[in-house]
């Protein structure tokens, strides 16, 4: 097996009382969104004040100065759904006919590799995604985990990487049925072994546990009762696949006689702790009940063009907390959110359509679907607020203000690699090198990982 590194960077005492001077502040916050020239007050992992330089020196005579230099710091990035899993696939050719629609996307290519996935292939899996994430700017992650070769310690292991990385985040594993009754049960047992390790309501982790659904195509109404009779007692949601292809809706209304969202509260799986993905194929009634139930859903636009799904109209989705993931296409939530601008347009018709609300979206909602969640306050330089940041080497070329921000994230800061990250105050990424961690060493094994994969799937 290959050596992996053993460093939880959670456990790293890096809390002294620090001010941190120099980029321009976007606190994303209104009152005082952008500041020109300020200092940043952080303890504990806390940020305490933000305001004056001198001021905050005088009244803080202990606390160590740090002058970052030029550029723009920023709250962390929140994906509200990723597929770490995906992170080896890149390049991969899994042979055979080529896919002509979407369930045989799933059963030729990812049924394929998650069935292949190791303990070892998942742990570098996730620590690619994850550190590409943060490179990204990204500080908290919320992953939809499958390995149907390696169930049992799959969730431990994608900790692991976690907790190199630092990173915040949620785990679940994909509960289906297409594995068989053998797998699902020990799908149900490594889901709720992590609901009690990793509580929703706990405050003191880094990590929560939600409970993972494929899609309704691939779980029977006894597997979903089933499901629930197991995890109905912990206080966290449910984080599945909804309506991405209309062969979903058109089983859902063959076996059972209605459609995939009234199913799915009809078996109490929805609410706002619940978190739906995709929703490209849903009726007006559907949307209604999401609104209803307050179940949050999550947009890939990149993943719906890439397997020909379509895309859902959801600016006529009113009253659902909607945000943005990345479906394991990639880590670049920025890319995703510019991809979701496009193709909003596209879709619509309207050259000017979603500027201001996708910057809603996933400056915004991603971070108040991430709190809904998890407990953990998150997307905001602000007193009170865990010190998660992100310093851009970016001189803006154009005056940069309140009003045109998002602009700077979609044309600036798009593409980009950030500079440094802190997470609750811990600096894990300096001068875009990780700090706790090789990682041209890391993506060495993770190549040999990936090439004996490849040779097994």
């Amino acid at each position: 097996m290959l050596k992996r590194f053993s460093e939880s960077i959670y456990f790293v005492n890096n809390m002294a009382k620090k001010i941190l001077t120099g980029p321009i502040i976007f606190t994303n916050t209104d009152t005082n969104p952008i500041l020109e020239s300020g200092g940043i007050l952080m303890d504990n992992g806390d940020i305490l004040e933000i305001g004056q330089i001198n001021k905050l020196k005088k009244a803080n005579p202990e606390a160590m100065a740090i002058d970052l230099g030029d550029g723009l710091l920023t709250p962390g990035l929140v994906n509200i759904h990723h597929h770490l899993y995906s992170s080896l696939a890149r390049g991969w050719n899994p042979g055979g006919a080529s896919p002509e629609n979407f369930p045989q996307v799933l059963d030729r290519i990812w049924w394929k590799l998650d069935k292949a996935l190791r303990i070892e292939d998942i742990y570098y899996s996730a620590i690619v995604g994850l550190a590409e994430s943060v490179l990204s700017g990204v500080t908290a992650v919320i992953d939809h985990h499958a390995s149907y070769g390696a169930i049992t310690g799959s969730l431990d292991t994608v900790a692991e990487a976690f907790g190199l990385i630092g990173i915040k985040g949620s785990l679940c594993f994909e509960l289906s049925d297409r594995a068989g009754k053998e797998a699902f049960k020990a799908g149900i047992k490594e889901t709720v072994t992590a609901l009690k390790k990793w509580s929703a309501i706990s405050k003191e982790s880094h990590l929560q546990a939600m409970t993972g659904l494929h899609a309704s195509m691939t779980l029977s109404d006894a597997s979903l009762k089933r499901i629930r009779e197991a995890t109905g007692d912990f206080e966290a949601g449910y984080h599945f696949h909804l309506a991405e292809d209309k062969s979903d809706q058109d089983d859902c209304q063959t076996k059972h006689k209605m459609r995939i969202v009234e199913r799915l509260a009809k078996l109490e799986l929805l609410g706002n702790k619940s978190l739906a993905i995709h929703g490209v194929h849903l009726s007006e009634d559907e949307i209604k009940i999401l609104h209803q139930t307050d179940t949050n859903l999550a947009l890939c636009p990149r993943s719906n063009q890439n397997n020909a799904v379509g895309f859902p109209k959801w600016w006529n989705y009113e009253g659902i907390n909607i945000g943005i993931g990345t479906d394991g296409i990639g880590s670049d939530i920025i890319g995703e959110a510019k991809s979701a601008l496009y193709i909003s347009r596209h879709t619509s018709g309207q050259p000017d359509f979603g500027f201001g609300l996708l910057s809603d979206l996933l400056l915004d909602n991603n971070p108040k679907i991430f709190h809904r969640l998890t407990g953990h306050q998150v997307g905001k330089i602000a007193v009170g607020y865990p010190a998660d940041m992100v310093l851009w080497r970016y001189n803006p070329p154009t005056p940069l203000n309140k009003d045109n921000i998002w602009g700077h994230y979609l044309y600036g800061l798009y593409n980009q690699h950030a500079d440094s990250v802190w997470i609750d105050g811990k600096r894990i990424l300096r001068n875009g090198e990780f700090i706790h961690f090789d990682y041209d060493e890391l993506l060495t094994k993770a190549r040999l990982s990936a090439q004996s994969l490849w040779e097994q799937a």
